[in-house]
């Protein structure tokens, strides 16, 4: 059973990568401009951010074999959905649908806490953590195939298919379960947790696009503040509310998704830079001019570790807690980025790179929810998960943003490419921010503190 939630957990990280190495040729294939293109990323994002939160709770109330399967259901009919689009509009719903599969992370990591204690749950989110990172390695190393050899709409069609899979998989492995009997929907939380949380991740993810002093811009990170701030004012004050606010604000909860955002933050700057590095042509100076192809593969050995570093640290946890190895996942994360800014000369040097940040991510993603749980009652393990993956999720956003202002607002100011292509000292620049983001976990986690979960239950 372990392996079923699992894998339909890695799905999702699966969905989220196999766009980003063909996001530049979208226009050419369907006959769009960049900006439209984007969204194709932007909207999976956002869905996956706001259904993770959702869906998690909802798996809390009514059952989270019940929800799992729901959003293993949405990513077979938006797969379907941009296999067949004529156009952007139709592939961007697509995508959106895709993104609910993201929920499947925090239900797994539920559904594992329902049924095993102890260090069978420590391997449990090892593995959870396993399977999602080799999601986002593995959908780049593909899509890099795909760009090259294949149709395009080959991997959404392969897409549609894992979901068929999966949901026979769930149906056959995975127990059925109970929600909590007599809870009640909360309608007005939840829409105005959704539109909170979708307009600030509009606002930071196309921020590079509006301008970030533009009144979208602008409108869309306060006005979606507002929003939040009077939904936490409004959840705090039901008796059921869809997401418990108090546990949210319990100092070891807060600090332990502060550093979740980092974690995310030091996700995406690697895989946003490290292609243009490399597709870059060589006459900028330090461009690899390499293909699509080789920009995928590259992460490919990777994969071995991010199948390997998770049960290390499930080993490490187990003996010296979940807080040091968050603390050394930071510092790994760090090391990895330090190594991208004084070596990125070769595809080698790209291959270590990337070994070295999955084997931080693994360990970090790993971490995390073993240290969530430890604040959290059994009956909110789904919610206070989902919680913490559209923390890490707006880190993903966050960093997607910072490091396409930086690249854009850096470019090359003579010889090839002036004006028009991001400079190497822009790149140097980001690999030192997303470096020193990640260290900043270090300080989090030492102001966790500790409390009992009996005494955060819901009231």
């Amino acid at each position: 059973m372990t392996i079923v939630v699992a894998i339909a957990a890695g799905i999702g990280t699966l969905m989220q990568s196999i766009i980003v190495p063909i996001i530049a040729r979208v226009p050419d294939y369907l006959g769009t401009s960049a900006v439209a293109a984007s969204w194709l990323f932007t909207g999976m994002l956002v869905a996956g951010a706001v259904s993770s939160v959702v869906f998690g709770r909802f798996a809390d109330m009514y059952g989270k074999r019940r929800l799992m399967l729901i959003a293993l259901a949405f990513l077979f009919g938006g797969s379907v959905l941009c296999a067949i689009a004529p156009g952007i509009e139709l592939m961007i719903v697509g995508r959106v649908l895709q993104g609910f599969s993201v929920a499947c992370v925090p239900i797994a990591i539920g559904i594992l806490r329902d049924v095993v204690d102890g260090a069978a749950l420590v391997r449990g989110i090892a593995f959870v953590s396993m399977t999602t990172s080799i999601g986002g390695g593995f959908g780049a190393a593909i899509a890099g195939v795909v760009a090259e050899y294949l149709p395009w709409r080959a991997l959404f069609w392969g897409s549609a298919g894992i979901a068929i899979l999966a949901i026979a998989a769930v149906l056959l492995i995975v127990p059925a379960g109970r929600g909590q009997p007599g809870t009640r929907f909360d309608p007005i939380g939840t829409i105005g947790l959704v539109v909170g949380l979708v307009t600030i991740l509009l606002g930071i993810s196309n921020g590079g696009v509006w301008g970030w002093a533009s009144a979208p811009t602008f409108g869309c990170l306060v006005g979606g503040a507002v929003v939040l701030a009077l939904w936490g004012w409004f959840e705090s004050r039901r008796r059921e509310p869809l997401i418990d606010v108090r546990l949210l604000a319990s100092r070891p909860v807060l600090f332990t998704n502060l550093a979740s955002l980092l974690y995310g933050f030091g996700t995406y700057a690697i895989l946003v830079a490290m292609p243009q590095i490399m597709l870059l042509p060589r006459e900028t100076g330090f461009g690899l001019g390499e293909s699509v192809l080789m920009a995928g593969i590259v992460g490919a050995p990777s994969l071995v570790f991010a199948i390997l570093a998770p049960f290390a640290a499930s080993w490490l946890i187990r003996r010296i807690g979940a807080r040091w190895v968050m603390a050394l996942a930071a510092v790994v994360l760090a090391l990895g980025y330090a190594y991208m800014f004084v070596r990125h000369e070769s595809n080698w040097d790209f291959v270590i790179a990337n070994i070295v940040i999955t084997i931080g991510l693994a360990w970090g993603f790993s971490a995390t929810p073993a240290l969530l749980l430890e604040f959290v009652p059994r009956e909110q393990s789904a919610e206070s998960n989902g919680v913490n993956t559209v923390i890490r999720t707006a880190g993903m956003a966050l960093s997607t943003a910072v490091t396409a202002a930086i690249l854009a607002s850096m470019p090359i100011t003579e010889g090839f490419g002036a004006g028009v292509l991001p400079s190497h000292a822009g790149f140097l620049t980001v690999f030192a921010v997303a470096g020193a983001g990640c260290l900043l976990v270090i300080p989090l986690i030492a102001l966790v503190g500790r409390e009992h979960p009996e005494r955060l239950k819901r009231s």
